[in-house]
């Protein structure tokens, strides 16, 4: 397994001989085309996804096979008040809009995610995806996941990821409205996810990442690109 220095450059061949970069490209492939966005899949949004491992060069991962759709045009709020409030404002305006501007669905997305969708869980960061993901154990069994069980109570292979919605302030900033920041939110929320699991997949034994996300001290960058005139998304793959 690689150290956190080797992870500079990258993970290398799994024990079938794959590379890195095209395990995790298909794994992109496969996540975005599964989760939509009021039922378009996120890679008519998402133009491309960038690595970095340990605050290295960002290296192309996947590149999707159109210019990607422009983000929804809903105009923002014109009765927020002071955006400077919000973070630390569980009752402002802006997480109630985010909770109306929800719209991603899946495959694999649990219905548990449902239950965070709230403008609390929203103004606390408590958001998370819970998400059907492959057995780290046995990656070449099927997913183990049942939409009608609590994946709470129950052990069938649901994961959790962080949505993190700190980040819609700024997309607000750059102009956008509810539901355009909820998407570059949950999008890229997605991206991080999918390159997460491809490296727990990427492996040199079951149950053995070549590079495990969960080593401490690793750092992975990971940048979403959009349509033209949007500017690029940032966020992380390792575990934290």
């Amino acid at each position: 397994m690689l150290t956190v220095v080797d992870a500079v450059r990258s993970p290398g061949p799994d024990a079938a001989g794959t590379a890195w970069a095209d395990h995790a490209a298909a794994m992109a492939e496969q996540w975005l085309h599964d989760f939509a966005w009021r039922g378009v899949p996120l890679d008519e949004f998402i133009t491309g996804i960038d690595v970095s491992f340990q605050n290295g060069p960002a290296t192309p991962l996947w590149r999707g096979k159109s210019l990607g759709h422009a983000l929804p045009s809903d105009p923002p709020p014109t009765e927020l008040g002071s955006m400077d409030d919000a973070p630390f404002d569980m009752w402002h305006l802006w997480w109630f809009h985010l909770v109306g501007a929800w719209h991603l669905t899946g495959t694999w997305l649990h219905p548990e995610t449902s239950f965070s969708i709230d403008q609390l869980a929203f103004a606390e960061q408590q958001v998370h995806l819970y998400v059907g993901c492959h057995d780290r154990e046995n990656p070449t069994a099927p997913r183990r996941y049942d939409p009608s069980l609590n994946p709470v109570t129950n052990d069938q292979g649901v994961v959790v990821f962080p949505l993190r919605t700190f980040r819609t302030l700024d997309f607000h900033a750059a102009g956008n409205g509810p539901e355009a920041s909820m998407l570059l939110c949950a999008g890229t929320a997605v991206a991080e996810s999918a390159v997460h699991e491809a490296l727990e997949m990427h492996q040199l034994l079951p149950g053995q990442p070549v590079l495990d996300p969960h080593t401490a001290g690793l750092t992975i960058d990971v940048t979403v690109h959009w349509a033209s005139g949007t500017m690029p998304t940032t966020g992380w793959a390792h575990a934290q």
